[in-house]
């Protein structure tokens, strides 16, 4: 993980570098207080801060009068020291060093600089971080250090900034409330609700004058030194904040010429494509972008485990790099809403609010990266909240004492209740949760680990009915699997003025590993010729016993809308031999091939089937299976006894089940009537050609059975060789 010093090492050491090796080689004593110099330098990049301050404080022993050794030891103090009182000394011997250093070169705008910033991490002294940043500026446009420029630029442009961020979004409890309470809020989402609703009053603008003034900074840091990555990143995460996305992905643009390789850039650009519905531009910012990531980075910022419950994210974290990498693709192949695009647009999603949340919370001040903060994984976890509140902090001493001298900070969720509160200290960048805020967060985890539901506008994706049918194959250990689906015709040409148009349709079976095992894509001609139009699609393939995973998608462009069908599929043997039976294949209509043939498998038959196995009341529902491995008498004719058993598993109650069966045999004209199932029984004899495969098929007249979800149920027994196979079925009944 790239957290303490040496993740404020990497950042820091070029700036330090850049000003190394100045002092002049004639003075016996400067050369060797460069060369502990340049071991404190190495020392530190490479994490050793204790080594490297040793080294440091010797380099002020050996050139007590060189100002470089003093403010490389203030530099390294003071960003192994964190916000707040409890570094106080380590801050206090900073700032001493950095004024030593300024005693030997007065005016050093780097200095002066790196003062400025021990001031920003001193309660009660950030706003004399300001004035010493002024003077720092004032001194490297004197000096004509556009690098030093850029650099007092960009902090001065993080003040403000930070002052914006706890400005925006301000409101003002209203009535009763003279603050929000977040205990209140963590027991009842209609306080919150209420809140935003009623008992606040939006105060318009709060914030602009700094979120100007922070991009007018930021924008002349880059005219000064447009390699700045830290004015790059803190202008586009501005931009961005305001909603101007276009601008965001036209000064990103011109940034690269400056920055072609900065990956944070990059990403910065991949997130501003993404919300501007350009998801193919976006995946071709961010693949080059985690690419060029070191690797221990990388690492961290794509990890699941944020997504995942607890439990399963201490076994994600167990994994090795190999079976963690298949793990990754595996989740992210369940998890794209629609194979039939170019971009997997849940991970593109992924990407951009991990981007998010480290543009705008990542704090050097706290050595934090924004995807390991708590507003960062509420982000990676549910997107941006679609309502958010800041309330000022409270002056006067009330039951909440944690909104004393703090920032409340509400997001609230509408679609699904969820709501998070965080405070913090005004102009940080930095929040904690609320109250009880971390353990409702913690629930919220294990209930929803992760919710691209924000996906939906942007894709619409509905739901496609699937019927998977295994039959025995015509080779031993082989089955054949039907595959089919009913695609919503009418609900993809919704509100669209076509009586007709071309829908795309993708058929993907993959292996639990992910390997496909099948695809098959085309486009075919579709016609709205009634409201409740489908198109009937199906796919058959001849499968080894194991575990799959099939999606079935369909895509119509003129829309813009999709559907998608997706379950996992397993495949067991049918060995020679065995009794058994096939899946029920459940049907609209079956019948005959040619009037009066004999039946001897499905190719003699027409079967229009439902994918959606829904039904609607005095319907018939057609079944066909087939019956592998009977027994034959001495005269080789096979004897079974066919059960058939309906049962309701959730009832819309009108009136009971009232059932008729027609089709072959003995089969044709059985009635019964139940309350809340009904079974029904017939005998077959098997001719010697089919015992080995006999097929048979019913038509279930349901007649004004209720509304509701059935269990159908098909026993047969081999009265022969005293075995007995069932199959089931869930169907579902409608009223209309």
């Amino acid at each position: 993980m790239m957290t303490g010093i040496r993740f404020l090492v990497a950042i820091v050491i070029p700036m330090i570098a850049a000003v190394s090796g100045v002092a002049s080689g004639q003075d016996q004593q400067i050369r060797k207080a460069d060369s502990l110099l340049a071991h404190a330098l190495d020392r530190a990049r490479s994490g050793d801060t204790a080594s490297a301050l040793k080294a440091l404080e010797r380099a002020t022993k050996v050139a007590p009068r060189y100002a470089q050794p003093y403010y490389h030891r203030g530099v390294l103090l003071s960003r192994s020291s964190v916000l707040g009182m409890s570094d106080i000394l380590r801050r206090r011997a900073a700032s001493g060093a950095i004024k030593d250093a300024l005693d030997l070169d007065p005016g050093n705008p780097r200095y002066l600089m790196e003062l400025g910033r021990i001031r920003l991490k001193t309660p009660f002294l950030r706003l004399d971080a300001e004035r010493l940043f002024r003077r720092a500026l004032s001194a490297a446009e004197k000096r004509g250090d556009p690098r030093v420029v850029a650099e007092v630029r960009w902090e001065l442009g993080q003040i403000h900034e930070r002052r914006y961020m706890t400005m925006a979004n301000r409101r003002m409890p209203l009535g009763s409330l003279s603050t929000f309470d977040p205990e209140r809020a963590v027991s009842d989402w209609h306080y919150t609700k209420d809140f935003f609703d009623q008992g606040s009053m939006v105060i318009e603008e709060a914030g602009e004058l700094n979120y100007r003034k922070a991009e007018d900074l930021y924008r002349s840091a880059l005219r000064a030194d447009s390699t700045h990555l830290g004015a790059a990143l803190g202008l586009l995460g501005l931009l961005y904040e305001g909603g101007r996305y276009e601008e965001v992905v036209a000064t990103g643009d011109a940034l690269r010429r400056g920055l072609p390789n900065e990956p944070r850039l990059l990403m910065a650009l991949g997130l501003a494509l993404h919300r501007l519905d350009r998801d193919s531009d976006a995946a071709r910012m961010f693949q080059p972008a985690l690419a060029l990531l070191l690797p221990e980075e990388r690492r961290e910022m794509l990890g699941l485990e944020t997504i995942l419950r607890r439990d399963a994210a201490k076994d994600y974290l167990m994994l090795g790099d190999s079976a963690r990498a298949e793990f990754d693709e595996l989740y992210w192949n369940i998890a794209d809403p629609l194979r039939l695009t170019p971009a997997n647009e849940a991970r593109i999603e992924f990407l951009s609010r991990v981007t998010y949340a480290d543009l705008r919370f990542t704090s050097p001040e706290f050595r934090t990266r924004g995807w390991r903060t708590d507003r960062g994984e509420i982000i990676i976890r549910y997107g941006q909240p679609p309502l958010i509140a800041t309330i000022a902090p409270e002056t006067q001493e009330i039951d909440n004492s944690e909104s004393m001298a703090r920032i409340t900070t509400i997001w609230y969720y509408p679609d699904t209740k969820l709501r998070f509160v965080f405070v913090g200290p005004p102009a940080m960048n930095y929040a904690r949760y609320a109250g009880d805020f971390q353990a409702y967060a913690a629930n919220a985890r294990y209930l929803d680990p992760v919710s691209f539901d924000n996906l939906r506008s942007r894709l619409p994706v509905d739901s496609i009915g699937v019927q998977v049918a295994r039959f025995r194959g015509d080779r031993t250990g082989i089955a054949d699997v039907s595959f089919f689906a009913d695609v919503p015709v009418a609900k993809l040409l919704a509100n669209t003025d076509v009586s007709q148009a071309t829908l795309e349709t993708g058929f993907f079976l993959s292996h639990p590993d992910r390997r496909p095992a099948a695809t098959a894509i085309d486009s075919a001609l579709v016609r709205l010729d009634r409201p409740d139009a489908v198109s009937e699609r199906s796919w058959h393939r001849a499968l080894s016993p194991g575990e799959y995973l099939y999606r079935i998608e369909a895509r119509q462009a003129v829309s813009g809308r999709s559907a998608r069908g997706m379950a996992p599929l397993k495949i067991e043997a049918f060995p020679a031999g065995a009794f058994l039976l096939s899946d029920i294949l459940v049907a609209r209509q079956i019948g005959l091939r040619e009037q009066g043939a004999k039946l001897r498998g499905r190719n003699d038959l027409l079967i229009k089937p439902s994918g959606t196995l829904a039904f609607v009341r005095n319907d018939t529902i057609h079944i066909y299976w087939e019956t592998y491995g009977l027994a034959a008498d001495s005269t080789g004719v096979g004897r079974a006894r066919v059960k058939l058993n309906l049962h309701v598993d959730k009832l819309q109650r009108t009136s009971g089940i009232d059932v008729v069966l027609g089709g072959i045999g003995d089969a044709f004209g059985l009635t019964a009537k139940g309350d809340d199932r009904v079974s029904l029984s017939y005998d077959r004899t098997i001719a010697p050609d089919v015992i080995d495969r006999a097929p048979d098929y019913i038509a279930l007249a349901i007649g004004d059975s209720p509304a509701g979800t059935y269990t159908l149920e098909i026993e047969v027994a081999d009265v022969v060789g005293g075995r007995t196979a069932r199959r089931q079925r869930i169907l579902t009944v409608r009223n209309r």
